[in-house]
């Protein structure tokens, strides 16, 4: 074994380590190396002492480690984590990534990629990294040169290092600025670009609200698709500045767009019955813990129930939930409440998940966060 520090599960909680699930939580946990420090490499041990496992240790919260080979006897050097770099972009260029249409894509995924807590976002020769394994900290030196190499990254951002940059990309021909380092998640939401393609089939010469608009993406596709109006809202001021310079780098267009800086929910609850043809419903994660899935879901609910009611009969609902605790089937469950009470007949015409450079791992269902429905409303 290469690590000599360990961690010890309880008698019968190897299970999930067995079905390869990188998380281990500190319940499963009976006793660990003494003087352990957060990012220390750890080879996880069954009750037996059975090494089944190594991982990076994250101290002394829920999440206490994170497996990172389930080899325990695997010789952990740069050869290792290359090999996880190659084939993280061997699924990205089987996908299409990047083309000459779209140079802005997720190129690790964490979990998805074998590399939990670590995410890397590029825009077009940039690198933006999120992490939250201090145990992969060492490796982002190899990250950098690898993306160098293979990807012409010129440069490359790590979160919390107070450096900003505003890059300008495109997706699917259209033009974009990220705001790296100075925005939500890593400056644009790449997870919907699938999504956003897919709208295009909607909005010719439709009334189109894009609620939770952030950086206007769903705005953009929709103008750009010969959409009538474009109604984009958000709370937050820098998001409608961002949103609308978004707008500005894609004309011409020939619709009418309008931005605000109003709560989303105060402004859904004020319009008016069949205001608008196509809404689309992408906000923050409600539920960012498991105690807050109720509140979630009356959040949900409420959203929902005020766009069902202000669409037009033959209208379009993009709605969304990006929070990782509300499973599909209780948004399904959220959404059918909605319609019940708004009295419409609503019809499941697309399902819609995180794009394609966003994998899931079907050892670990939670790297699957973005869920979405497209609905006709009569």
């Amino acid at each position: 074994m290469n690590a000599q520090k360990f961690i010890k599960l309880k008698a019968q909680k190897e299970r999930a380590i067995l079905n390869y699930h990188p998380w281990i939580f500190s319940g499963a946990v009976k006793q660990g190396s003494p003087n352990l420090c957060i990012g220390d490499q750890v080879t996880v041990l069954a009750s037996d002492n059975t090494p089944l496992a190594l991982a990076h240790y994250c101290g002394e919260t829920s999440l206490i480690a994170r497996i990172f080979c389930f080899d325990p006897y695997q010789i952990i050097n740069d050869d290792f984590w290359l090999d996880k770099f190659n084939k993280a972009l061997n699924l990205r260029q089987t996908v299409g990534l990047p083309s000459k249409a779209t140079n802005a894509f997720r190129f690790l995924h964490g979990e998805g990629d074998g590399l939990s807590g670590l995410v890397c976002d590029i825009f077009d020769d940039s690198a933006y990294v999120r992490l939250s394994n201090e145990g992969l900290k060492n490796i982002l030196d190899l990250l950098k040169s690898f993306l160098a190499q293979n990807l012409n990254i010129k440069n490359f951002l790590v979160e919390h290092e107070q450096t900003n940059l505003e890059k300008e990309f495109i997706e699917n021909n259209l033009k974009f600025v990220a705001h790296m380092g100075d925005g939500q998640k890593t400056g644009h939401f790449l997870d919907q670009r699938d999504n956003r393609l897919l709208l295009q089939k909607y909005v010719e010469n439709k009334n189109v609200l894009d609620a939770f608009c952030y950086s206007g993406g769903f705005s953009v596709y929709a103008l750009k698709n010969s959409a009538k109006s474009v109604m984009s809202v958000d709370i937050s001021q820098d998001a409608i500045a961002h949103c609308n310079k978004n707008i500005n780098l894609n004309k011409p267009y020939t619709g009418v767009h309008e931005a605000i800086a109003k709560d989303c929910f105060n402004y859904l609850r004020e319009l008016a019955p069949k205001q608008f043809d196509v809404i689309i419903l992408d906000p923050p994660a409600f539920a960012k813990s498991v105690s807050s899935i109720d509140k979630a879901a009356r959040g949900y609910k409420d959203i929902n129930l005020c766009a069902l009611k202000a669409l037009e009969s033959g209208g379009i609902l993009f709605t969304f939930s990006c929070s990782q605790h509300i499973s599909t089937d209780l948004f399904k469950k959220i959404i059918f409440a909605a319609a019940k009470d708004a009295q419409k007949d609503v019809k499941i015409i697309h399902e819609l998940y995180q794009s394609t450079d966003h994998p899931t791992s079907i050892f670990c269902p939670q790297s699957s966060y973005l869920k979405g429905l497209v609905l006709y409303v009569g």
